[in-house]
């Protein structure tokens, strides 16, 4: 078994990041809707045969969809970017602060990293980004 390393972030280096990161987030939601969608769709068929072939087309489709979401997850994990939501584009970034990791949290459709929480906080404990670049690391 692999072991893998976070991958910290400065908030500089996330900004950096943030312009491809947002592209990538923006396809993951997309996908992740045509995923629901696709699931929740039930087709009756007439013969067999007309059901097989179309049931491997439609595993063909959902499979290719499931592969490129995850492709983007991994991609982004392994440059330190979780994503904690994938229906509303909601990601974090390690950094640290103070000497203890934090995260950097940014949302699909938000221009910049606006807010951050700590490890064992979530979405709802957002702290203004304002306090991290005021005060010295």
């Amino acid at each position: 078994m692999e072991l893998y390393q976070k991958r910290y972030c400065s908030l500089e280096d996330a900004e950096i990041l943030l312009p491809k990161v947002k592209k990538i987030v923006a396809k993951i939601v997309r996908v992740n809707k045509a995923l629901e969608l696709m699931c929740s769709i039930e087709i009756s068929y007439d013969d067999a045969y007309s059901e097989i072939r179309n049931n491997l087309k439609f595993n063909r489709e959902f499979f290719k969809l499931s592969y490129n979401l995850y492709r983007a997850l991994d991609y982004l994990l392994e440059r330190g970017v979780i994503v904690k939501d994938v229906e509303n584009g909601i990601i974090d970034f390690y950094s640290f602060y103070e000497g203890r990791e934090v995260l950097l949290c940014w949302r699909l459709g938000e221009e910049s990293i606006k807010y951050w929480h700590e490890i064992n906080t979530g979405y709802k404990d957002r702290k203004p980004i304002s306090l991290l670049r005021y005060k010295k690391k």
